[in-house]
């Protein structure tokens, strides 16, 4: 009796810490490092936890971080919605990639609400009343975290497709995987940063741990397809190109933005 191809293991762990690692540069590189540039500071020290600079004080340095995360979530929406046709792989990276940039854009602010530190915390510092501009964060953060599930539960329907046991079983898998490889990637370039160990439970950690929301979505199994005309998608199979493209990147991420890029 033949069995059924299953999602591949070391893929889905590649798929993960590739758009967890996209999610990460987009997010220190490309939200901080523009905002840091277009508000007359300069660059210190690029990390894979936080973007040191000097210069500038303005609010939009640490906001930028979670603003380029929901331009790069939104790109990644777009390219979901426009290559349907791609295989599994594909779709399901796009679908990782909408979900490590909204969910830690949408997440960071609760973070930064209920710790009173990080980059909202920075943004919302010096405004009064304090207690009410940290309030407002978490209730920004939850309203969007929630839309963004629904968002991502829409568009994970292919990959489950039905509310079967079995089905079920298959979502829970393919998203704890990829966060599991996502948060071990965290941990380890927070592991090297210039900062020590406790990185790791201040910010790398926590960045990875934001989208933890991917692993519960089948818990919204009654939502819609985002188009119902897409059949389910098959398994994620063994692919040696995401598995090598995944480990490099890892290298880098760990070995270079752990200890960081002194840019002065």
């Amino acid at each position: 009796m033949r069995t059924s191809p299953v999602d591949d293991s070391l893929t889905l762990m590649a798929l993960g810490m590739i758009a967890f690692i996209i999610a990460d540069v987009s997010h220190e590189a490309l939200g901080h490092g523009l905002a840091i540039l277009a508000t007359g500071g300069h660059p210190v020290l690029l990390t894979s936890s936080y973007f040191s600079s000097g210069g500038s004080t303005s609010r939009w340095i640490p906001a930028g971080g979670g603003i380029a995360n929901l331009v790069v979530g939104g790109l990644f929406v777009l390219a979901l919605r426009m290559f349907r046709a791609a295989t599994e792989h594909v779709r399901y990276f796009f679908i990782l990639g909408i979900a490590f940039n909204l969910l830690f854009a949408a997440g960071y602010p609760f973070y930064s609400g209920i710790a009173a530190f990080g980059d909202w915390a920075a943004v919302i510092s010096g405004l009064s009343p304090a207690w009410l501009w940290r309030v407002l964060l978490v209730v920004v953060s939850v309203a969007v975290y929630y839309a963004s599930l629904l968002l991502l539960a829409g568009e994970m329907r292919p990959f489950c497709g039905s509310d079967r046991p079995e089905a079920l079983a298959r979502l829970k898998r393919i998203t704890l995987i990829p966060f599991f490889a996502a948060l071990v990637a965290a941990c380890l370039a927070g592991a090297l940063n210039p900062r020590g160990w406790t990185n790791i439970l201040t910010a790398a950690a926590p960045a990875a741990a934001g989208s933890f929301g991917l692993t519960q979505l089948d818990h919204f199994s009654g939502v819609r397809s985002s188009n119902p005309s897409i059949p389910n998608a098959g398994p994620i199979t063994q692919s040696f190109g995401w598995i090598a493209v995944a480990l490099v990147l890892l290298v880098l991420f760990v070995a270079v933005l752990g200890p960081g890029i002194k840019l002065d």
